[in-house]
């Protein structure tokens, strides 16, 4: 896994799509959580907090996996290497002062140059492994913008986007593109079978966290990083 950026107190990486992040009773042992707790010491990941304390933290908890990609999703990740970093970079996502961009390839053509999408979202309500718009749902808001558009091979349109999620919701882009009829390539969650159909020769969720800018914890110094764009994106990108 390409480390993007490493200090005493954070860790940067950008994970592959597939590669859950955070451990639960049905992920099994291959995930970003499992990844990282083998590769930086309790020492390193305590500081000083006292041990007994540790145990009973969402810091220890969520190994200090700040925030979360879906399993499907390519991209940069930051991890705190210590109770007090990870506490102080979760109060920045929560204040919604960390900036996020993300590429994502969609079915359709998008006429809109610049939009914004503000739409609550919460479990489906038909479908518990899903989400959906619902109108008593958490705030949602994202903002997209267009960057080109193709046609593949069989007529099928598609539209290069990138997005700024405003709130951290579960599937938020995909659910807020798919509300408004452009799935994501390779998405199939929220895709009709026809859609997907269309796009399975993306092998992927055509989905990409690109950069993320932040203060950072210890020294407050704003930070920009970028995760390298996947190969599937490749071909469909133009000076990115």
């Amino acid at each position: 896994m390409e480390i993007i950026f490493e200090d005493n107190d954070l860790l940067v990486v950008n994970k592959p799509a597939g590669l859950i992040v955070n451990n639960s009773h049905t992920s099994g042992s291959d995930t970003l959580q499992n990844i990282v707790s083998e590769n930086i010491t309790f020492e390193e990941m305590s500081g000083e907090i006292d041990t007994e304390e540790i145990y009973e933290s969402e810091f220890k908890q969520r190994g200090g996996i700040i925030h979360r990609l879906d399993k499907d999703t390519s991209g940069i990740i930051l991890i705190g290497k210590n109770e007090p970093a990870f506490n102080r970079m979760q109060k920045q996502f929560k204040e919604r002062s960390v900036e996020k961009e993300y590429l994502a390839i969609v079915l359709g053509l998008v006429e809109e140059e610049k939009f914004e999408i503000n739409a609550p979202i919460k479990r489906n309500p038909n479908n518990r492994t899903k989400y959906a718009i619902v109108r008593d749902g958490k705030e949602a808001m994202t903002s997209f913008e267009k960057i080109r558009y193709f046609t593949d091979n069989n007529q099928n349109k598609y539209t290069v986007l990138k997005a700024y999620p405003k709130t951290g919701r579960t599937h938020q882009i995909r659910v807020h593109l798919s509300a408004l009829g452009f799935p994501i390539a390779g998405d199939k969650m929220y895709s009709t079978r026809h859609q997907l159909e269309n796009t399975n020769h993306f092998g992927r969720l055509m989905l990409h966290a690109r950069s993320i800018r932040f203060n950072h914890p210890s020294s407050n110094t704003e930070m920009y990083l970028k995760a390298d764009i996947p190969r599937e994106f490749l071909p469909y990108l133009e000076n990115l």
